[in-house]
């Protein structure tokens, strides 16, 4: 099902179709890339690089609030084979054929490549090939055009000798940055970041993803960013507040109280998460998520499928449950004896209910974007 149609459905009040496009099994095989490009272009590529999606784990809806954020790296993301092409022109395609001219993936790709010609790591007149495949869903809050652009991005710079590229979005400088068995915490205000040790592994947990497809009946991002705004405009910088109390007591609208009190309180539960980090605590982490789910009501946004996910995980066993992003996408911390139990309570509760069932995958902290071949 396409995303206009599950957009139509929650509009609709329609109950979801379920997941939306493919989650391949197999991950990306850089040499038959290679020989895919070679065929498609008569010449192999200059390199291969891997850039991975991303998961939230806390924080990432106070970005217009200047908060901060909580990321890990996942297994699974966007391979790219580039070169250079013929004239100027960019051309972005898949071992399948090419691309649409118009949508998120090539608008990802044009992004990289007019940032490499403003800094002089790629020549005016200079055009490239980009062929991409991916084990990463792209409709999933995962990061999937954000892991296009950041390894499009790397691969232009290490083939113009240049660094990797500094300027960049929350979602690229997690990409770039992160690494296995850690977090990065990133400052919205100024995009610095901060890696810190999260090994699941070592306290036998997974992180467990949970795909259900739900959509909010409207998308809730322009809204809640201007309600933001509107009380930023207010109470001044909202990550300086100390006194939350009076702070709401200045807002003349229940809604925008609502949404600072969200934003506020969701930067001193990531600051309690990151304290745990660093103590090397990662089961203790689960509390705080599931806190984060709650207080993510003063946003209006877990769906009724979200929402049953956090209430059948947590019966079932979770240390801790979480909306992850804009859609209906679920982070489960579990362990490890814990994660078949609750796949499969979660997939039955679908099922008993009539809904097409969520994907569910299990992940560690993966390693940030770097080549291949």
């Amino acid at each position: 099902m396409g995303s206009t149609e599950a957009r139509v459905r929650a509009v609709l009040g329609l109950r979801s179709a379920g997941p939306q496009g493919s989650w391949p099994e197999e991950p990306v095989d850089p040499d038959r890339l290679i020989s895919a490009y070679g065929k498609r272009y008569g010449k192999p590529p200059k390199g291969v690089w891997h850039a991975p999606g991303r998961l939230a784990l806390m924080g990432e809806h106070t970005v217009v609030s200047d908060g901060v954020g909580l990321y890990v790296a996942l297994p699974w993301g966007v391979t790219a084979a580039v070169g250079p092409s013929e004239g100027q022109n960019v051309h972005v395609c898949t071992p399948s054929g090419p691309v649409p001219a118009r949508g998120t993936v090539v608008d990802a790709v044009e992004r990289s490549v007019d940032r490499a010609r403003r800094t002089d790591v790629l020549a005016p007149g200079a055009g490239v090939h980009v062929m991409l495949s991916s084990d990463l869903p792209s409709r999933s809050s995962l990061g999937y055009a954000s892991a296009v652009e950041t390894v499009t991005g790397l691969a232009l710079a290490d083939l113009g000798g240049a660094p990797p590229p500094e300027r960049v979005g929350v979602d690229e400088r997690v990409a770039l940055d992160a690494r296995p068995g850690h977090a990065v915490r990133v400052n919205f205000r100024n995009l610095r970041s901060t890696v810190l040790p999260f090994d699941p592994a070592c306290e036998d947990l997974r992180l467990m993803i949970i795909d259900t497809g739900a959509l909010p009946r409207r998308d809730p991002r322009p809204l809640r960013e201007a309600e933001l705004r509107r009380a930023r405009e207010i109470l001044g910088p909202l990550r300086s507040i100390q006194d939350l109390s009076s702070a709401l007591r200045r807002l003349p609208e229940a809604p925008l109280r609502a949404r600072v009190e969200y934003a506020v309180t969701e930067v001193h539960r990531l600051n309690a998460a990151v304290g745990l980090l660093r103590a090397g605590r990662f089961g203790e982490l689960g509390p705080i998520l599931s806190a984060s789910h709650l207080s993510l009501r003063r946003f209006e946004l877990p769906t009724t499928e979200v929402d049953l996910v956090s209430e059948i995980a947590t019966r079932s066993g979770a240390r801790g449950v979480r909306m992850t992003g804009w859609r209906g996408t679920v982070l489960v911390l579990a362990a490890v004896e814990r994660v078949d139990k609750i796949g499969s309570a979660v997939v039955s509760a679908f099922e008993k209910k009539g809904w097409v069932p969520p994907r569910v995958r299990t992940a560690l902290p993966g390693a940030g974007t770097h080549r291949l071949r």
